[in-house]
């Protein structure tokens, strides 16, 4: 009797860019989550962070090697390679209210393809400068798990859950970034 279960591997080179510690994969031994991740803008969340994007065509080719473990030397072995590559932007989210309006511009992402819209969405999108500084704030004291007043692990489990969230992408307005760096 055949397994009902198949079992399919897939390598994606994927670059997250926004505010994040450079650090963050090394920290959670490369864990993470990912939602759609064949459709047209996949989901990625890292730890507290969430992230979407788009996969883009590479200049060049990204090539992918794994250690050799059965070498005594730090060896690296080809394992694939690609044209593709998977860029995604920091996301935050913020819970939508009920009564709120849904725009031309807002996408909603059903957790299900059977669902319509509605509680069990994860979250859409709005126009970053449309986005309250405060909104950006909130989510840099939030970067911190004693800070938030949850562990990073009940964190990770809340994110994604069947809540309808407002997503907007972390392109922040240069001077909001140029005081970000300043010491």
């Amino acid at each position: 009797m055949e397994d009902e279960w198949e079992e399919e591997e897939q390598m994606v080179v994927a670059e997250l860019s926004g505010m994040i510690n450079s650090d963050l994969i090394s920290n959670r031994q490369g864990t993470c989550k990912i939602v759609d991740i064949d459709s047209e803008q996949p989901m990625l969340q890292v730890g507290r962070y969430l992230f979407t994007g788009e996969y883009e065509d590479a200049i060049g080719t990204c090539v992918i090697f794994e250690e050799d473990r059965s070498s005594s030397n730090a060896a690296l072995k080809y394992k694939c390679h690609t044209m593709k590559k998977l860029m995604l932007q920091r996301t935050f989210l913020s819970e939508r209210k009920e009564d709120e309006p849904v725009s031309n511009r807002i996408e909603v992402l059903a957790l299900n393809e059977e669902e319509s819209f509605g509680r069990k969405s994860v979250c859409h999108y709005l126009d970053p400068i449309e986005t309250d500084k405060s909104v950006l704030d909130e989510s840099k004291d939030c970067e911190d798990p004693e800070k938030s007043g949850g562990s990073a692990d009940e964190m990770d489990e809340t994110l994604l859950e069947n809540e309808t969230m407002n997503a907007s992408n972390s392109l922040l307005p240069e001077s909001v970034q140029e005081e970000d760096e300043k010491p």
